[in-house]
């Protein structure tokens, strides 16, 4: 199924917006296809770390809010101690999804239309840039982060 002329319109400015703040480090997957779409961002932590990010991009969208994967390295991430990042507050982690670990960035019901894929980005190098402080320190990755709206 194709999205809609107002999806369309909304997926246009999107992708505008991506690619001025991320430039080459952008991939659109099925673009076209309502329901299949997601886009990878490539983003390196402050201390050198290299990841990338995979939004999917819901079929309503822009009106639900859309899932979060770490979708590089290409397995689930594990904490300091060697256990896989499962479904906790304490690590803002909703487990794992197509054996990624799928990060909190919004709660489903604060999302609305006016959000953008832009500050779910944003919000994803925020969590990596807490799970790197917790590789490092061992304190829980929400010792990093505020409440995530």
């Amino acid at each position: 199924m194709s999205w809609s002329s107002r999806q369309q319109n909304r997926l246009v400015m999107e992708k505008n917006v991506l690619q001025t703040y991320f430039k080459d480090k952008v991939q659109w997957i099925d673009p076209k296809r309502r329901g299949s779409s997601k886009v990878d961002v490539q983003l390196t932590t402050s201390n050198g770390k290299c990841y990338t990010l995979r939004v999917c991009i819901p079929e309503d969208f822009p009106n639900s809010c859309p899932v979060l994967l770490v979708n590089s390295p290409a397995r689930p991430l594990t904490l300091r101690n060697g256990c896989e990042i499962g479904s906790s507050t304490a690590n803002h982690s909703w487990g794992t999804r197509d054996d990624r670990t799928q990060i909190c960035h919004f709660r489903p019901c604060k999302w609305t239309s006016e959000n953008t894929l832009y500050q779910v980005f944003m919000k994803g190098l925020l969590w990596l840039e807490a799970y790197e402080g917790h590789l490092a320190s061992g304190k829980a990755i929400s010792n990093y982060l505020v409440e995530m709206s």
